[in-house]
């Protein structure tokens, strides 16, 4: 090719290479490369790019060229081109082939291109997108760039299989990767395997593709930050197996992915903070199964739904702190099963559940190393924190918990040094407690549940520290009330504090709880226990029937006393005594063998040593319980 081929721009454009000049065809009357005057061919530029003029002396040879429109097929597929490449404000009517080229630096700034491949390529500088627009998508799979990548303000569209940004393997090894600044991509943006050793940025970034994979950065390996603070997309996000060197920004961003997962990041390491706050909002499951987060996850003022499923997913989770103050769950319910949190959970203020689900917040087997934190919270459904293992409190302080078709608060073998149940207004539904291990079990009588499971539950304090008879009323909720275990740990607990009549009346009353449980013969003989001695707790009853007995016994035998056996032999006949002798069986104090009474008087003998019999084996049994407690 000689010059006497070229156009106007094309002859601008031959002259200025050699040194590096920029050519500006732009003409305001002819926009976007349209006037003639504004045409170059893709094969003038490749002849440029390839050789066919050689630089100045002392010059560094490029191509700058602003405003034109180029035809036909810039194609270095395969090529190495040694010179800078800046185009700004062109129009390319045919995709550029630069699969598989090795270039010095690439910009596009402002252009319009059907599609652009660079599938491949290998960048030495800096790989320049900006503000372009690029309808059929943009393809940089096992690219590698040495540079950073620019795509601020980049409009992407799809291409065939519904991908605008693929690439997948990518190398960014000595920049960041920037899609922020208005980048839009009305498609897929897959990231999966990509290495980038700077920031990734995607800082108000639009990302649309309902109803599938939006933006995939599976497996990728971020040596710094990942910051997408109002990024908004439409479909899935992906991070699963990511491993992310420094933080992660998504406050105020917007995912939208409604009957899937809005955020997928199972497996996820991440060094730095994860920052979900802000109004960040999510339709759809917010998934973070298995991930490992050494700093903190902030849902401060998070905003999650996914009706008839899980919101947030954190089962098996490491992650240092969980910042949830004020997270609002419209749809869903929350679950840490398994998780992982050496530091706090903090759902102070959090509104979970809705009317008609079954969990608000499932926190089974978790191991917090600081707090839960459930200060004026909101549920609507079970908080279930069963097996959970807590170094710090439990804190229901100021919240309003309500449960319609099951237990409102299950606790069951939970570990914890404090658990505080004072909630804002009684609790509406069962709280279970079953098999809990507690240092510290503080509520208020006036916001007891109606129903409270206390089987197996075990702790050192009560606060507030009420007597015998207001615990009891407390036991009286478990509707399995009759388990001896409740009261013997309540006893323990008056026995500690050295109030061995608290202790007594609580173990009576164990003993008649236990009583409607057993069959009807055992019924009857503990009502005769509870009778005649409390069950060994009021022995001053057997006392009271002993004297009560007597003197009716020996009332009756003064006004009509009993012949003698042998009247020469038969000592003199005192009614007090003889009474005392059928009373008490241990006891023979010779009048019951000298006399031998008839009629009424008989029968009123046999009465007498039934009685004394019962009585005393009531009160040996009462006794043996009382010795028999450990």
């Amino acid at each position: 090719m000689t010059p006497t081929d070229l156009g106007a721009a094309e002859r601008l454009l031959w002259a200025a290479f050699p040194q590096g000049g920029w050519v500006d065809v732009t003409d305001p009357a002819a926009p976007a490369g349209t006037g003639p005057e504004q045409t170059l061919r893709a094969e003038v530029i490749t002849a440029l790019l390839l050789g066919a003029r050689e630089p100045e002396p002392g010059q560094l040879a490029g191509l700058r060229l602003r405003g034109a429109r180029i035809t036909g097929s810039l194609d270095l597929l395969h090529a190495t081109v040694d010179s800078a490449m800046v185009f700004e404000q062109c129009r390319f009517d045919e995709p550029p082939r630069l699969a598989e080229s090795t270039l010095r630096s690439l910009r596009l700034y402002d252009c319009r291109l059907p599609r652009f491949d660079g599938a491949g390529m290998t960048v030495e500088g800096r790989l320049d997108l900006r503000a372009c627009v690029v309808t059929g998508g943009v393809t940089l799979d096992r690219s590698r760039v040495d540079g950073d990548i620019r795509l601020g303000g980049a409009q992407l569209g799809a291409d065939a299989d519904g991908i605008a940004l693929s690439g997948d393997g990518l190398t960014v090894g000595g920049g960041g990767l920037d899609c922020g600044r208005g980048f839009v991509a009305d498609g897929g943006v897959m990231l999966r395997g990509a290495r980038v050793e700077g920031p990734v940025s995607l800082v108000g970034a639009t990302v649309r593709r309902p109803g599938a994979d939006a933006l995939n950065i599976d497996r990728a390996v971020i040596n710094d930050r990942l910051l997408a603070p109002r990024l908004t997309v439409t479909g899935c996000f992906r991070l699963f197996n990511a491993t992310i060197a420094g933080s992660v920004q998504l406050s105020g961003a917007r995912l939208s992915n409604p009957g899937g997962m809005a955020l997928g990041a199972g497996g996820l390491a991440v060094r730095g903070a994860v920052w979900c706050s802000d109004s960040f909002t999510a339709e759809g499951e917010v998934r973070l199964i298995g991930a490992e987060m050494s700093a903190n996850l902030s849902l401060d003022r998070a905003v999650l739904s996914n009706p008839a499923g899980s919101a947030l997913t954190l089962d098996r989770a490491t992650v240092a702190d969980v910042d949830a103050t004020a997270l609002t769950v419209t749809g869903g319910h929350v679950t840490l099963v398994g998780a992982q949190i050496r530091g706090r959970l903090d759902l102070s203020r959090a509104q979970l559940g809705t009317d008609g689900e079954d969990i608000a917040l499932d926190a089974e087997s978790a191991a917090v190393g600081g707090s839960i934190l459930c200060q004026d919270t909101r549920a609507a459904a079970t908080v279930r924190l069963r097996g959970a293992v807590v170094a710090g409190s439990v804190l229901f302080t100021g919240a309003r918990l309500t449960a319609r078709g099951g237990p409102v608060l299950d606790l069951r073998m939970l570990r914890a040094t404090e658990l505080l149940l004072t909630p804002a207004e009684p609790i509406r539904g069962a709280v279970l407690l079953e098999h809990a291990q507690l240092g510290v079990l503080g509520d208020d009588p006036e916001r007891w549940p109606t129903e409270l499971g206390l089987d197996g539950l075990s702790y050192a304090t009560l606060n507030p520290a009420l007597p015998a008879t207001a615990r009891l009323r407390w036991l009286s909720r478990d509707p399995s009330g009759h388990r001896p275990q409740p009261y013997e740990q309540l006893a323990a607990l008056y026995l500690r504090a050295g109030d061995q009549t608290e202790a007594r009346r609580v173990l009576y009353a164990k003993e008649r709880r236990q009583r409607q449980g057993r069959s009807p013969l055992s019924r009857a003989w503990g009502a005769l226990q509870d009778i005649t001695v409390g069950y060994g707790y009021r022995p001053w009853r057997a006392a009271l029937w002993l004297l009560l007995l007597h003197g009716a016994g020996s009332a009756a035998y003064a006004a009509s006393p009993p012949p003698p056996l042998k009247p020469a032999e038969t000592p003199h006949f005192n009614p007090v005594a003889y009474t005392t002798d059928l009373l008490l069986p241990l006891l023979d104090l010779g009048q019951e063998r000298a006399f031998n009474p008839a009629g009424g008087a008989q029968w009123l003998s046999y009465l007498l040593i039934a009685a004394g019999w019962v009585l005393a084996s009531t009160v040996a049994a009462g006794v043996a319980r009382v010795l028999s407690r450990p």
